[in-house]
Order: structure tokens, then sequence, then C-alpha cells
């Protein structure tokens, strides 16, 4: 059996405030060529296809129309998962008319064992912490940690134990969408749990011959292991992911042999720092039609600098962030070069704030992050 394994479309995204969804759009026709090229026989997606809980219609009108040239093909099934980003009620509306198709959404945790005929699939969704635990008075914050991870290993031993009973020698495949330990993560993930409370170690999978990961969207293997992989995200989020190589990945189970497949860029992003100086030979190497972040080095402030890296870009390319690069006698409070507000998460402005204010914010950040964590599961459900 021939498996492609992708993750983190975060369809209805935008990059300051630009559309990303032609790119999207070309990912989703290249991904349905491929299928059909590499005579794939089982479509694996762990979870965040789209980037929020209520996605704009024409990034839903996406994701409908690519389920659509899907079951044309006739060939391929598909396992589809929720993530962090996602809507569970959302994702599972139209699952019992998919099934009928060979697609197999998985919205919120629960039976999630599929048969692929090739393979047996343990369809796990992103775990939320309330589906994980009943919360009590009086817990520490090291008892949470511990109660979460012991519920997500019980969780992942029990979908192994459920998918060996019925493989009969067949592979066993896992999905989830979590950090594990010692990956490696970018500006444009949030973080799925309090203080990361989630993460788990690769062992969690052992007994399982492939996992595929989501939420991390850099492309890679977990812990040297070959068979633990987040796929990545099909195209930059952030500019910290300008240089990555975005890929899908390819398994032969009948050796499991691994091979990963490049996805061919739409939109170049490219993040660059230069010097005052010599800012309009910098910026030369910047292909055309690119979206790009300067940086600029400078040794004192220049309230016009923005201004100046555009002229200096002379319309060949799109300047989407200027940063400025001071010594630290030269910082002012006006000029940032840390993100801006709008690219913050809540929980980051939130302890901005108290170091602002200079208040001791340990206990008032678990408390906050507890609120934040019932407003987004309120507003999911």
């Amino acid at each position: 059996m021939r498996i492609l394994h992708t993750a983190d479309w975060h369809l209805g995204a935008r990059l300051v405030e630009r559309d990303r969804l032609p790119e999207h759009a070309a990912f989703l026709d290249w991904l349905i060529d491929t299928l059909r090229t590499e005579q794939i026989d089982a479509l694996l997606v762990s979870g965040d296809i789209f980037d929020a809980a209520n996605p704009p219609q024409d990034a839903v009108a996406l994701y409908f129309d690519f389920l659509k040239r899907l079951a044309d093909l006739k060939t391929v099934k598909a396992v589809i998962t929720g993530g962090n980003h996602d809507s569970a009620s959302h994702l599972n509306a139209p699952r019992e008319l998919l099934r009928r198709f060979e697609v197999h959404v998985f919205g919120h945790a629960g039976d999630n064992v599929v048969d692929l005929g090739g393979a047996v699939v343990a369809a796990v969704p992103f775990l939320r912490e309330r589906d994980l635990r009943e919360a009590a008075a009086g817990e520490t914050m090291a008892a949470v940690h511990e109660q979460v991870r012991a519920a997500i290993r019980a969780h992942y031993t029990a979908q192994l134990t459920a998918c060996r009973a019925i493989a009969n020698g067949r592979h066993v495949i896992a999905m989830g969408h979590l950090t594990v330990l010692g990956a490696t993560t970018s500006d444009s993930e949030r973080d799925i749990h309090i203080g990361n409370l989630g993460a788990v170690g690769a062992d969690l999978f052992d007994g399982f011959d492939y996992t595929a990961l989501g939420h991390l969207h850099r492309p890679q293997r977990v812990a040297g292991i070959d068979t633990i992989r987040y796929s990545g995200s099909p195209i930059a989020l952030s500019f910290s992911e300008a240089a990555d190589a975005k890929s899908v990945v390819v398994i032969d189970t009948q050796e499991m042999k691994i091979e990963l497949l490049p996805i061919p860029t739409t939109q170049a992003l490219v993040r660059i720092t230069a010097n005052r100086a010599t800012l309009a030979t910098d910026l030369a190497a910047i292909p055309a039609d690119a979206w790009a972040e300067v940086t600029v080095k400078l040794d004192a402030p220049e309230p016009d600098l923005d201004r100046q890296v555009r002229d200096a870009a002379q319309g060949r390319f799109e300047v989407l962030k200027v940063l400025a690069d001071l010594p630290l006698t030269e910082t002012r409070a006006w000029q940032s070069t840390g993100p801006t507000l709008s690219e913050l998460q809540p929980r980051d402005v939130f302890r901005e704030l108290l170091k602002e204010k200079q208040i001791e914010g340990k206990e008032l950040g678990a408390v906050f992050d507890e609120l934040l964590a019932l407003r987004e599961h309120l507003a999911i459900h």
C-alpha cells in the first residue's frame, strides 16, 4: 500500500493581511495530481485543515472542492483528523456523507480505528485537555502536567491495542496532532496545551509501524527515527519558515520505504538582514515578486526606515515587514525588533503586560491560560 502523509494546511490563513488562498489552491491542485501519478492508495491529513474554528467561506469551499476531486479519483481512501485550530463539530458535520466516498473524518477523540485494507490506522485528532481529564480544586501545575501526559499515553495505548486486534499482521499506523519532545518549532505554531504540558516523548509511539504527525510546521523526523515524522505545512506560514523545503511524505508499506516529495513553491518568502549603508545592494538579492521581511542594521534610530526600505525595493518585490536591528543602547520603545501585536497570541500579550507593569506573573499567567483554554473550548463547541 502507498500512503501519502500531509498536515497543517491552515486553509484561510493570512500573512500580514495577505491572502494565502491562491497558494493553497495551487498546493491542492498539485496534491490531486500527485495522488494520481504516484498511485497513492491512502491519504492521511493529520490536523489543522483550517486556520480557525470558523474559517472563511472561500477556504471551506476550497476544502470541499478538493474532497469532490478526491472522490472522483475513486482510487484513494482518506483519513482526516482535527487539529487544535479546527472545530471538531465543523469537521464532523459531513462525516457520514464523506464515509460513503471512503473519506474518514475524526474531529474529536473516540473510537478512531480505520481499516484501510492494506494497513490499520489509529486516527487520533488533537486531544483537548477537557477530553483527557477532569479539573479539581487545588491542583498543582505539576500534577496537571502528569495527568495530561498519562491520559495521552493511555489513549494511544488503547488505540494501538484496538488496531492490533484487527490488523492480523498488517502494518499499524498512528496519526497525531501534538508536540513531541525534541522536535523543531517555528513562529507560526500555537502552544497546543497550557505551558506545552501536552508534549510527549517519541516512545509514546512504540509499537506503531509509522506515525503521521501534525502541528509542527517544519518537515522533520523525530528523535532520529525515520518512521515518526511531521510532514510539515505545505506552505510557509511565517517568515521563520521562509528557508524551509516543504514536502509530503510517501510511505510504501511493502518495505516501509519512506520518500519525501517536494511541494512546488508558488509564493516566495524571503527573510533578509541588510546594512543601512548597502541597503539597495543587499536587497538586490531578493527575487522579483517575493514577499519580504527586511531587518536593517542601524547605528541609530531612523523614523522613516520603512519608507527607505520600500523605496530601495523599487517595486520588484513586496515588503511586508521592516524591522530595525539597533545597538542595545539605542533601542527605543517606538522601534521594536520583536513581533507586532497582531502576530502575538493572547497569552503572549498578557505576559508582556505583566512584564511592563512589573507584576509577578507566574500564578496570574496560569489562571489566564486556564481562562483562555476555557474560552477556546466554548468557541469550538
